[in-house]
């Protein structure tokens, strides 16, 4: 560009100059803007028959197509809807850069990498028909790229899926869980399975998407979790399972839904199935704090108590904890792995219903994350007021499901 402005300057000598630059660079670079120039101003090159490569890129930039190429290959098979092409030159080809720089003290020149995935990205671009994406492509192709040879690295975009779930029978922990005492290499205790439960919801749910979409591996993210003796009814939990490396990224997600539902009858069911993404997973997991939960539990007494004695303490209980913030110390049953502190959930409403003189049945909307068993049994004052306060005798959650789950 410099040169072509000093052909186009009244200078005589800046122009003999200019048009021995341009020759030099359209004849012996072969470069396509020089040619171009002297051919729109008349002027003739001939082009050299030279074995010399280019200093910088060792003539990589002659064989684009052979990297594009490459590229089409390795994308076989491969579902997408854009793409982008990134670099990892070798640092042979850095070093001798930086140094080509330096000495002549070029500041602003388009580096080695940011040309190659420009000319690469483009060439694949025409092939494919398909668009670049600079944010957040489907497929990302990482060249790795030396002066002789080069290797191809495809990063796919994880494919997320939202779903609500029930969970139908209890003993079952809503993901997997590694065996505590070997940590998921195998031993006696859990008969070389390397699991402390044999399955989960998510082991249920997740095959399926994972041999659909030909993905490497999925991550189960819910909102929230239930205890593994507690089970999800009404409208289900919602989670969002991400497929990493999908091969292919448009489902049948109606088909899924009923194979998975035919398949774990009386264990899980899915709902709701449809496309999401990672911001919905960051406040999937960020707003289930906020989320208002109704559970339903069977609650067994120490002592008898009458009807009409149970209907006394009902009024208390919701006079004691209706629209009041209760404060909840880490209870002692999961101590082992939560941190040690003091949080405050809202209780909304209790309703209460007597079964028998030793068991009732209590239906209690609170904010998520409240831990309902200590709500009742009170986990040795480390839940107060509590259930079991309020009756003065002790209590003891037999069963407890979540009935519905809602912002």
């Amino acid at each position: 560009m410099e040169n072509h402005r000093k052909y186009l300057s009244n200078n005589n000598q800046e122009q003999k100059k200019a048009i021995f630059y341009l020759k030099l660079l359209a004849e012996q670079a072969k470069y396509l803007p020089a040619q171009t120039v002297l051919k729109n101003e008349g002027i003739e090159y001939t082009l050299k028959n030279t074995n010399r490569s280019c200093h910088l890129c060792n003539n990589i930039f002659l064989e684009i197509e052979k990297y594009a190429k490459k590229g089409i290959e390795v994308l076989e098979g491969i579902e997408f809807n854009n793409f982008l092409v990134g670099s990892t030159p070798d640092s042979q080809i850095i070093n001798k850069e930086d140094k080509f720089k330096a000495e002549f003290n070029i500041l602003e020149a388009e580096s080695f990498k940011s040309h190659f995935n420009r000319v690469v990205g483009k060439n694949l671009m025409e092939i494919l028909n398909k668009p670049p994406e600079f944010n957040n492509p489907d497929v990302l192709l990482v060249y790795f790229i030396g002066y002789e040879l080069f290797s191809i690295k495809l990063n796919l975009k994880s494919l997320f899926i939202f779903g609500r779930y029930n969970k139908l029978m209890r003993g079952i922990p809503q993901t997997h869980w590694f065996c505590r005492n070997c940590m998921g290499k195998g031993c006696k205790r859990c008969n070389f399975t390397g699991k402390q439960y044999l399955i989960s919801v998510e082991e249920l749910v997740s095959p399926e998407f994972v041999k659909e979409s030909e993905a490497k591996d999925s991550k189960f993210h819910g909102a929230g979790r239930e205890d593994i003796d507690v089970r999800m009814l009404g409208l289900g939990r919602p989670f969002i399972l991400e497929l990493r490396d999908p091969k292919t990224r448009k489902l049948d997600l109606f088909k899924i839904e009923k194979k998975i539902n035919r398949n774990n009858k009386k264990k899980v069911r899915v709902r709701n199935l449809r496309y999401s993404n990672k911001r919905e997973v960051i406040r999937l997991k960020t707003e289930a704090k906020d989320t208002k939960k109704v559970y339903r539990s069977l609650v067994g007494s120490n002592n008898k108590i009458s009807k009409e004695e149970f209907e006394k303490k009902l009024n208390k209980l919701k006079n004691t904890f209706e629209n009041q913030k209760i404060h909840q110390r880490t209870p002692n049953r999961v101590a082992h792995r939560r941190a040690d502190k003091i949080r405050g959930k809202f209780i909304y409403n209790i309703e209460g219903k007597f079964v028998k003189s030793n068991l009732f049945e209590f239906t209690i909307k609170t904010q998520g994350g409240t831990y309902i068993k200590e709500l009742i049994n009170g986990d040795d004052g480390r839940t107060s007021p509590s259930f079991s306060e309020i009756f003065k005798t002790p209590l003891i959650c037999k069963e407890l499901d979540v009935l519905e789950i809602s912002t």
